[in-house]
């Protein structure tokens, strides 16, 4: 690929069955988790129509995003990742361990092209170039 989008954990919290996330409680979880909080949102780029749909990688395994998307955060279920902690790597296009999400998979998933995923990235999100030298 020839870009990914990453973020990192800021805020864990286990939460039990029932527990509303986000705006409008939009998603109430089913049973006790873990609910990860990243620093990105719909004024990153990240659509807001993946409230609740969409999904990120963490600790090489494909996490469900829950609640509302919100303008600076989204929160994903890791229960299904027992170590995860803060600072951990979430890949939200791009690969991680044996998984990979592409842009195509989140273009397909909002009923759009690729380069609309690409280009409704904002001045916000930090560019890292790399070479192949």
């Amino acid at each position: 690929p020839a870009m990914a989008l990453k973020a990192r954990i800021i805020h864990l919290k286990s939460v039990p069955a029932g527990t509303c996330i986000s705006y409008g409680m939009t998603y109430r979880t089913p049973a006790p988790t873990v609910i990860a909080t990243i620093p990105a949102g719909y004024a990153d780029g990240y659509c807001r129509r993946l409230s609740s749909r969409g999904g990120m990688l963490v600790g090489g395994r494909r996490v469900p995003v829950v609640g509302r998307v919100c303008m600076d955060l989204t929160m994903l279920d890791v229960g299904t990742v027992p170590d995860a902690s803060i600072e951990d790597e979430v890949v939200i296009f791009g690969r991680q361990g044996n998984e990979f999400i592409s842009v195509d998979d989140l273009a397909r998933e909002l009923g759009t092209i690729n380069y609309e995923i690409v280009c409704d990235l904002t001045a916000r999100v930090p560019r890292v170039y790399q070479s192949n030298r």
